[in-house]
């Protein structure tokens, strides 16, 4: 029986370039929609009582009525803009409506804190009718009402959201007419002002007992304290700079995306880029501005083409130049190994209650005639499974009798390696391969001098989930089973490494491989991993209004993309949001190292993991970096940031430290 990636039973989209847009507003609500149902694992939940609240309910019914009076003022002055154009007309619209839907959430807060009885009042009733959201609030008194999680969304309103606002207004306050600049300021206002209303019912109903809403003395966190290392690595004022020079070319790549988007012809789009590339390099604000504007009515396409814009042939070469010189860059292609995973028997699995426990039933295994002497295994195929080989040691080619192929790789040494490393890039699920992360992972092999494996996974929405995943599931079952016999290692020891998006399909891969009783690695080994993907509310989601690499756009488009296939339970698919796996498959993880900036809108998910697994008393440490945001192992580059390489050498010692 021979598997393509094109079985049927494999859901392949077609609307690549008709994703919704972020400007439609319907992008946020079909995630929020999707994960409506989801909720907090509560196998062996901790029950405790939330004690020591900094913020009382007086006081924070004090701040509501302060948002209020300030949303009331912006809502007066949105209607007296005068309007040019009916886009301009609908921007303006579009944001008057969501802080309509803010001011209603925080009038049923103001009802909630206000009322001291033990049930509903009528008035608090006609505001949950009129409170129309993907996501209903769900606390009926004051008490349901979680305080310590409206803290940090109040802490955004208030010192950062309003005041920026209000200067906006300032500056225009002579001639309020919606100009460009204005009406480009209200666009994003409008997607950030969005995210906080699909916050905010998730943040109140918040579980009292949800580790984010503890107080920092409490016994969880005093026990999270024992395996946490936060590390400086430098000077902070350093640290930004650096990091503002760096993100100059990300935002160069967004601001060339948003220009090509207005010319519908090829040569438009080059000389766009021509004409524009040198001006967007040498005017930070002008890159600054084409960004906000791109990431105000992303798309998937667009998204993809500017977080991909390192693999453009042009700046690949760029980046190469500076990476180290490595004996052995080898991709080969690979057949499913395994039955695929389908999403059909995920959600049956599911409906069992069985999806992520321990299975009685046998693998079944695919293609084992071809995989015993696959003669293409060399042969560049789009419709394999791609994975490549980072060695320090020479691999020696021989021929076989098809001359135009590159088969049977031997070692030329002829010993065995036993020590391999398996890891899966990051990129949103949407973007960036194997190549584009070869500026952490080649200084990896080579200091190690361990092969390591990096699997291109299919990317989404045109493979949305389990596609991906299951690439990694085919790429760890040919490893183990066939890594032996084509180069000679044999993989007794293993380390799983991911970052962001690949970090989410390292841990689903560690629970599939508990799952079905195969090789357990050594070690999984996670920097800033996406490892829920619900879209519930936690507090570092804050990072991500005003974060330069994972915006709340990006962030609700690669969700989105990943979770395409109409039959995806999100919400409750512990495989898709792989910190939600049950203890019975958490008790077995190995040692796990978790490596994340403290500025990350993915911070909270790290101690959110660590947390779980050290409920079932697993071998965890967390090292946390001050003033770094997501994405920092691929600042290694040309006129990246040179403070990177010490979190490339930490991830190194514990890659070091598990195979030894």
């Amino acid at each position: 029986m021979q598997f393509l990636k094109t079985n049927p039973n494999e859901f392949i989209s077609s609307d690549y370039d008709r994703t919704n847009q972020i400007d439609d507003y319907t992008l946020f609500n079909n995630v929020c929609y999707k994960s409506s149902q989801a909720q907090i694992p509560t196998e062996t939940q901790i029950q405790i009582k939330n004690v020591n609240l900094c913020q009382s309910q007086d006081l924070c019914l004090q701040t509501t009525r302060d948002i209020i009076d300030q949303l009331n003022y912006i809502i007066k002055i949105l209607k007296t803009v005068k309007c040019e154009s009916e886009v301009q007309q609908k921007i303006f619209n579009n944001a008057n409506k969501q802080f309509l839907i803010l001011l209603k959430g925080l009038q049923i807060i103001d009802e909630l804190l206000s009322n001291c009885k033990e049930s509903s009042t009528k008035i608090l009733l006609e505001l949950k009718q009129n409170y129309v959201q993907e996501r209903s609030i769900k606390a009926l008194i004051a008490n349901d009402v979680n305080i310590r999680m409206l803290q940090m969304p109040y802490n955004y309103l208030q010192t950062n959201f309003l005041p920026n606002m209000n200067q906006q207004f300032k500056s225009h306050e002579q001639n309020m007419c919606a100009t460009q600049t204005l009406t480009q300021e209200i666009k994003i206002v409008g997607t950030q002002i969005l995210m906080i209303n699909l916050m905010m019912p998730s943040a109140i109903d918040t579980d009292q007992n949800d580790i984010m809403s503890l107080n920092s003395t409490h016994p969880v966190w005093k026990k999270l304290d024992c395996i946490i290392t936060r590390k400086s690595l430098g000077d902070p004022e350093q640290i930004r700079q650096s990091f503002e020079s760096f993100v100059q070319s990300v935002m160069v790549g967004h601001a060339l995306v948003n220009d090509c988007k207005k010319n519908s012809s090829r040569w438009g789009k080059i000389f766009s880029v021509s004409l524009n590339s040198l001006y967007y390099f040498l005017s930070s604000s002008a890159a600054e501005k084409g960004m906000k504007d791109h990431m105000s009515q992303l798309r998937a396409d667009t998204a993809h083409q500017a977080m991909n814009f390192i693999e453009l042939p042009g700046v690949k070469h760029l980046i190469n130049l500076g990476l180290p010189k490595i004996a052995t860059n080898l991709k080969f292609y690979i057949l499913p190994v395994v039955l695929p995973l389908t999403i059909q028997e995920a959600n049956k699995q599911i409906k069992q209650g069985i999806y992520d426990q321990i299975s009685t039933h046998p693998i079944e295994y695919v293609n084992q005639e071809i995989h015993r002497d696959d003669k293409f295994l060399f042969v560049k195929n789009e419709a394999r499974i791609r994975i490549r080989l980072l060695y320090n040691q020479r691999v020696m080619e021989k021929d076989n009798i098809f001359s135009f192929l590159k088969s049977f790789f031997i070692k030329q040494n002829n010993t065995f390696e036993d020590k391999i490393i398996i890891h899966i890039h990051g990129g949103g699920f949407i973007s960036q391969s194997s190549s584009s992360h070869q500026c952490y992972t080649r200084d990896w092999a080579i200091n190690l001098n361990v092969p390591i494996f990096s699997i291109d996974y299919s990317l989404s929405p045109q493979y949305p989930y389990p596609i991906p995943l299951d690439d990694c599931w085919q790429a760890y079952n040919w490893i183990i089973k066939y890594s032996e016999k084509t180069f000679g290692i044999i993989p007794n020891k293993i380390i799983v490494t991911g970052d962001s998006a690949g970090g989410n399909l390292a841990t689903a891969l560690v629970g599939l491989i508990i799952k079905y009783k195969l090789q357990i690695p050594n070690g999984l080994i996670l920097n800033y991993p996406a490892i829920d993907i619900r879209f519930q509310y936690t507090p570092s989601y804050l990072n991500s209004m005003n974060d330069k690499i994972l915006s709340h756009t990006i962030l609700g488009i690669c969700i989105e993309s990943y979770s395409a296939h109409p039959d995806s339970q999100l919400g409750i698919d512990s495989f898709m949001s792989p910190l939600l796996l049950s203890y019975d498959i958490l008790k077995y993880f190995p040692p796990t190292r978790l490596f994340c900036g403290n500025k990350d809108p993915l911070y909270d998910q790290v101690f959110r993991l660590a947390s779980r697994l050290q409920v079932v008393q697993r071998d965890v440490k967390i090292t946390i970096y001050e003033n770094l945001s997501h994405g920092y192992l691929n600042f290694n580059t040309i006129k990246g940031m040179s403070e990177i390489k010490q979190c490339i050498l930490d991830s190194q010692d514990a890659f070091q430290e598990l195979l030894n």
